[in-house]
């Protein structure tokens, strides 16, 4: 699969958005950004009718035409160990994404820093980052893990099959990052702590073997969400709709209806993959839905 051909499937759809700026990594968790790219609203979900969707987004003050859909990057900093949650979309993605490497390094990040890239999934925007332009590691020092059943699900025979004809090639990409990466893939099932303090929470929905992290950072608790919320108004105010992007959409509804209930009430703080502002902030309970709080 090369560049031309994603384009003619995926990005004719897409429009590039402007890059969200960097959040400068120190101890702790934060988040750097990979860039950003632009989708049409009607992507956001596959059930919902378009007026529903539209007025949703009107009432938040949001465009009813454009979701510009930011790419947050968790860093883990112990140190001089880097842990990294999902790692970009790399160079054959989109234009306006693919941006980490940069601002890792102008966070002082240098790749060999990183000792550990925990995947949420294996989506082009997670994933194609792991290699670099020469189809190798892109952090050489790193340990790659993923959950089994994402694994096992994007490495089967029949994956094709079960993808719709304009994402074939996000099978294709998976396919190719995680042979290249076998050398130093572990897998994982969820429950299991990962590296110290950093255990995997099974969000399967969005894709099947989709996992969140639960980050313990002294006395607090952080989940990193990748893919589990995705949209600051819809995932959180109509949980039933189906994403637009969601590979087991009944399943992805059942996870974001416990998921949503759990958080409101642990009062967990939370960053997402494509939340606004870095993503980072809380679940509030908001009439018989929720909303997403940003950190301050």
């Amino acid at each position: 699969m090369d560049r031309r051909t994603f384009l003619s499937s995926f990005a004719a759809v897409c429009a590039v958005g402007p890059i969200a700026p960097a959040r400068a990594a120190q101890d702790g968790l934060t988040t750097l950004s990979d860039g950003s790219f632009a989708l049409p609203v009607n992507m956001l979900s596959s059930s919902a009718e378009p007026a529903q969707l539209r007025d949703a987004l009107a009432a938040a003050g949001l465009s009813q035409t454009e979701h510009r859909n930011p790419l947050n990057v968790s860093v883990l900093t112990r140190g001089d160990e880097v842990v990294i949650f999902d790692c970009g979309a790399g160079a054959n993605f989109m234009d306006g994404a693919g941006k980490l490497a940069a601002n890792l390094a102008a966070a002082g990040i240098a790749p060999e820093k990183v000792k550990h890239v925990l995947f949420t999934h294996a989506h082009p925007d997670h994933l194609w980052g792991a290699l670099d332009d020469f189809g190798t590691p892109a952090f050489p020092e790193a340990t790659y893990h993923i959950a089994a059943a994402e694994r096992d699900f994007w490495m089967s025979a029949d994956v094709f099959s079960q993808m719709p004809e304009d994402r074939q090639a996000f099978a294709a990409g998976a396919q190719r990052n995680i042979k290249e990466l076998t050398s130093v893939l572990k897998t994982f099932k969820p429950g299991a702590e990962i590296v110290s303090g950093v255990s995997a929470f099974d969000t399967r929905g969005h894709t099947p073997g989709h996992v969140s992290f639960e980050v313990k950072l002294g006395s607090d608790t952080m989940l990193v969400l990748g893919d589990a919320l995705t949209h600051p108004v819809i995932s959180f105010q109509h949980p039933d709709w189906r994403g637009g992007f969601d590979q087991e959409p009944d399943r992805a509804i059942a996870t974001r209806r416990v998921l949503l209930d759990k958080l409101a009430s642990e009062q967990t703080k939370i960053v997402g993959y494509h939340l606004p502002n870095g993503g980072m902030g809380r679940v509030e309970k908001s009439g018989s839905a929720y909303r997403f709080v940003p950190a301050a």
